[in-house]
């Protein structure tokens, strides 16, 4: 790693402690803390800002030594204690134990009688027929590791949510169609709107789960079936995307999709909870310990009353303290999609007419629409045939001094001003901070789009202390964009629930360039969801006015100080 490590790459060296020290004999409850740790990385703020700010501690599930640990990786970029443990066992052996149908005493037993310390060579033993020398690894099982390979090669792929909430709704609609499946429900990681996806969950109920089965391991698209049962199967898709399906009795809906939304630390912290309340939680239903009676729900709401909580909202299930909050009554009503009046950050495309965008709009029973690159005049007309308030935007970089490119002139003349940061992105990080800053201080300036810079997939984005934005931000009466581009999702859900504890009003917005991508505004809700963003803390939920007042108060209070002048 260079530089400050990410929360993702922290993460996984979390998790790699974890699988050494099973493989070590370690016990159970130390090798899991290091689990529960990095799930907790994952989703936090950045770990580099809550070291500094002595904060660490305070995310849940980071105790004193493992949060020395992770200070460890932000200070050197490396860890003693993990390196004491790859010197022991290859660090490849992750590979071996991603394998479905691969456990532990069974990777254990292949590293000391074969030698196999990786997936290649997983793959060369199988294609030899050396695991027949293995004591009890039948037939049966080697076929299951065979085909459990091809699963591990998919779950090392991570596919971005935009692609796999596309193929988890052509699943839907197909098995829809072709099988006597009811309440068809993506679940998993693409219902809580992670940004990538390691594999698709599907769930349903049926009376004739064969029938449902069948129909899903028949499916065109699949390139390979990858296990096939009574009530479960798994298919791998083109692209190395694995699709699970799970099929039950409709009367334990409910108990099915809570228990296959929530992440693991989710999970894990509601099965603690519902122990400590004499209950057991699985997704066959809920057991009342104290008199042994099996409680089903057919919907979520009533797994989580049973256990005392109200419900979570799937894109809050981290573990990340909304547990404790749907207990004790503090858990916020969330920003959705109906609540959203508007888009504030759409572009006119080269193959999109103002008039499509008045008319998409109008359909999603929105007010008004920003479009950036449209002129005012032509806008207001279009609209007003359609309903619907065509809002005008520059849409301009912000310079490496913090000022924005394009005169005071023409930002005047626009409704909204919406900028990112476009060049200059290696930037030292004060000095990154104080452009962004100063950006937030520009009188004109509505919103800033994608703070963060990062890419899905790729760049992580530039280094900037995060806290001292976010209070400019709220200082100054700017607007965080939260972009539904599915390549952005910036600011990602963990940021947006530390801006908001500064008073950051955010912008959810599609980013669009023509009408089908004003979809992507989906994606933005995910994220604010995950923040746990209310439709209080959110511009464009606001009726037009209340943008309007928003843009006009800022240049309104930088006019009575004297600051229009450009620097």
């Amino acid at each position: 790693m260079t530089g400050t490590p990410t929360n993702a790459e922290i993460a996984q060296r979390l998790k790699e402690i974890r699988a050494l020290m099973e493989f070590a004999g370690e016990p159970y409850f130390k090798f899991m803390a290091y689990e529960r740790a990095a799930e907790a990385v994952e989703n936090a703020s950045p770990v580099g800002d809550l070291v500094s700010g002595g904060r660490l501690q305070e995310v849940p599930g980071i105790g004193k030594t493992i949060a020395g640990r992770i200070a460890e990786l932000c200070a050197t970029g490396s860890c003693a204690y993990l390196d004491e443990l790859q010197a022991r066992f290859p660090l490849t052996l992750l590979e071996v134990l991603s394998v479905p149908g691969v456990g532990m005493k069974t990777a254990q037993m292949l590293f000391e009688r074969l030698g196999i310390a990786s997936l290649d060579d997983l793959q060369r033993a199988l294609d030899a027929g050396a695991l027949a020398e293995i004591p009890r690894l039948g037939k049966k099982s080697v076929e299951n590791i065979k085909r459990g390979v091809l699963s591990a090669k998919s779950r090392a792929h991570r596919t971005p949510l935009g692609t796999a909430a596309a193929r988890a709704a052509e699943i839907v609609a197909f098995l829809a169609e072709r099988s006597p499946a009811a309440d068809l429900t993506p679940a998993g990681s693409v219902r809580r709107h992670e940004a990538t996806v390691g594999d698709i969950d599907i769930i349903c109920t049926s009376d004739a789960p064969d029938a449902v089965i069948a129909a899903f391991t028949g499916w065109s698209e699949a390139e390979a079936v990858l296990a096939e049962g009574s009530t479960k199967a798994s298919i791998w898709l083109p692209g190395a995307l694995q699709v699970d399906l799970r099929v039950l009795p409709a009367h334990l809906y409910g108990n099915l999709l809570q228990h296959f939304t929530g992440s693991r630390e989710h999970n894990i912290q509601l099965r603690e909870a519902a122990v400590r309340a004499n209950f057991r939680v699985s997704e066959n239903g809920i057991v009342d310990l104290r008199d042994g009676r099996l409680i089903t729900c057919r919907t979520e709401a009533e797994v989580y009353a049973t256990l005392g909580m109200a419900e979570i909202p799937p894109e809050m299930r981290l573990g990340l303290g909304e547990l404790e909050a749907a207990r004790d009554g503090t858990l916020p009503a969330v920003v959705g999609l109906g609540d959203l009046r508007g888009d504030l950050h759409v572009h006119l495309g080269p193959e999109t007419t103002l008039e499509e965008l008045a008319a998409a709009a109008a359909a999603r029973g929105y007010e008004y629409l920003t479009v950036i690159g449209a002129e005012p005049e032509p806008a207001r007309a279009v609209g007003e045939r359609f309903g619907v308030r065509l809002l005008t935007a520059a849409d301009v970089g912000i310079r490496a001094d913090g000022s924005l490119a394009a005169p005071d002139a023409l930002l005047a003349a626009m409704d909204l001003v919406v900028a990112s940061v476009r060049a200059d992105l290696d930037l030292p990080r004060d000095e990154m901070t104080r452009r962004l800053i100063r950006a937030c201080e520009n009188p004109y300036l509505t919103v800033i789009t994608h703070l963060t810079g990062r890419r899905v997939g790729g760049d992580s984005g530039y280094a900037f202390d995060h806290e001292a934005v976010f209070a400019a931000a709220a200082r100054t009466g700017t607007a965080l964009d939260i972009d539904g581009r599915p390549d952005r999702l910036d600011l990602p859900g963990s940021l947006a629930r530390r801006a908001k504890e500064f008073g950051v009003t955010f912008a959810c917005c599609s980013g669009a360039s023509n009408v089908a991508d004003l979809a992507h505004v989906t994606f933005a809700i995910g994220q604010a969801r995950r923040g746990w963003v209310t439709a209080a803390e959110v511009l464009n939920a606001r009726p037009l006015a209340g943008v309007l007042a928003f843009a006009g108060a800022k240049r309104t209070a930088a006019s009575h100080a004297g600051r229009f002048a450009d620097p």
